[in-house]
């Protein structure tokens, strides 16, 4: 098989036999608040509202989020199987490798790496700074040059305590988690006081005027599975996880279903304070409940809100820089991607480039369209690597598997996820066209660049690729990783299709 032409450095071997890896310093508790934050981010503070649009009443709305977190608590539980059965770090870049080879993996790493993390991690920088500067200008509006500032910062020092040490990274994010549960627990136990103080009348006919069509639930169940993106995150971690085959699908067992009720319990707040109205005409459901609810405790919603931000940053700073790091190793990326710092075990290259793709992404005007062309991308291929998990089970059926989903769950998954991406195709045409139009790029990036021979590659591309993993390794103190198996990274071939 083609090794690629991001393998065409020609200083790798030099430093084979000095290579280290990413340790295991992911632990239960770790684990549990990674996904917890990855998941919660900002959604469910500041735009649950899509859910009552498109439902149109309060009943049928807590309807769609519980059926969003019993279809995200399935979905997970493929990724159990699949994170158990593949043990490599890389989430659905990896299942999709393993199961339909090259190019599809290569499009997965294509869309994520180039628009769907960069602009993900700007807004999320762009919204912490915006909650964290609002106090201090409530009646006008915000300094653009302070909210960007601000971000910045943020995105350097979240990468920065990521490349520090691994550890860091996992306690920035145990805080982050215990911030945001914190603040939806308010959220929770204002909303039960008020139920119990006798203010029921949202409720008192909660199914009036709801929109029961497929059209409408489709859009009202992706607006719920919005909220609830981000719980494939531990995945991207597996070989760094202490005792993966046991601590992932119990991670997952625990995590979902309590985000479920969390986020139930949330809404059923929201709708006993605000009516329909307050909550479509909102640009932040959570800030417009504290100002409700809260009184002079309002201003901890706002702050939460920064925090959740910060905590999700970090969430997604660390399953990108893995994707890179994973992208590299396995021949799809260049190989200097695929250091790590000889003393502190952190894929610091990795991590720079996403953070400098990250300040990039900051420069573009309208970086919420991005994500709006891309965001069907997101259920294609987490339904395509659950698809390799059947076609797995066809093609390798003595494949050990610790852990053993009746085949009904990735079915109905698959089932679902078809459904997701056949929506906004068909809702909104013209932009998912787009969106569609930017996946596919990546195929004549895949074709020159790693299907094709190395013969057929030009030679000064590969002389300025060893440069650059010469003095990445130099400027960065870092050596060649190894993978799950024991392998350098630099001898793994890549698979094409």
């Amino acid at each position: 098989m083609n090794k690629g032409f991001w393998r065409m450095s020609e200083n790798t071997d030099n430093v084979s036999a000095h290579s280290v890896h990413l340790k295991k310093e992911i632990s239960f508790p770790r684990a549990v608040c990674l996904i917890l934050g990855s998941t919660i981010g900002s959604a469910i503070f500041v735009s649950p509202k899509g859910v009552v649009l498109h439902s149109r009443s309060y009943g049928l709305s807590l309807v769609v989020w519980t059926l969003g977190g019993v279809f995200s608590v399935i979905g997970s539980l493929c990724y159990a199987e699949l994170g158990t059965t593949i043990t490599k770090s890389g989430s659905s870049y990896i299942y999709v490798l393993e199961s339909f080879g090259g190019l599809m993996a290569f499009l997965n790493l294509w869309t994520n790496l180039l628009i769907s993390y960069p602009a993900r991690q700007a807004i999320l920088a762009l919204t912490f700074s915006n909650y964290l500067i609002k106090p201090f200008f409530p009646s006008c509006a915000l300094p653009s040059s302070a909210e960007y500032l601000l971000a910045v910062v943020c995105i350097g020092f979240i990468t920065a305590v990521n490349c520090a040490r691994v550890k860091w990274g996992a306690f920035l994010q145990m805080a982050a988690t215990a911030a945001q549960v914190g603040a939806l627990l308010v959220i929770m136990v204002a909303g039960v006081v008020k139920l119990i103080q006798g203010d029921t009348q949202n409720f008192e006919k909660p199914f009036e005027g709801l929109q029961l069509n497929a059209g409408s639930m489709s859009l009202a169940l992706y607006s719920a599975l919005y909220s609830y993106s981000g719980w494939d995150a531990l995945n991207y971690v597996t070989e760094e996880m202490k005792n993966p085959e046991r601590n992932l699908p119990l991670t997952i067992i625990i995590a979902m279903p309590l985000l479920t009720v969390i986020y139930i319990l949330t809404n059923v707040a929201y709708y006993t304070v605000l009516d329909a109205d307050s909550i479509l005409n909102s640009s932040a459901v959570a800030v417009t409940f504290a100002d409700k609810v809260l009184g002079y405790g309002k201003w901890f919603i706002p702050l939460s809100v920064a925090i959740s931000c910060c905590g999700a940053l970090n969430s997604v700073v660390i399953s990108s820089s893995r994707l890179i790091f994973v992208g590299s190793r396995e021949g799809q990326l260049p190989d200097c991607l695929c250091l790590v710092h000889i003393y502190r075990f952190t894929p610091i290259p990795a991590l720079l480039f996403n953070g400098g793709m990250a300040l990039i992404f900051l420069c573009v005007k309208d970086v919420y369209q991005l994500i709006h062309y891309f965001s069907f991308s997101y259920w294609l291929f987490l339904g395509l690597a659950v698809a390799g998990q059947i076609y797995l089970r066809w093609t390798c059926p003595d494949m050990p598997r610790p852990l053993k989903l009746n085949i009904c769950f990735p079915i109905v998954y698959c089932v679902c996820s078809v459904c997701l991406v056949v929506v906004p195709l068909y809702s909104d045409p013209s932009d998912s066209m787009v969106g569609l139009a930017g996946i596919l790029s990546g195929a004549p990036i895949y074709y020159f660049f790693i299907h094709l021979p190395p013969q057929r590659q030009p030679k000064i591309l590969r002389k300025i690729l060893g440069f650059m993993f010469l003095y990445t390794q130099k400027v960065c103190l870092c050596c060649p990783a190894q993978s799950a198996e024991g392998r350098d990274c630099h001898h793994n071939p890549n698979k094409t299709a």
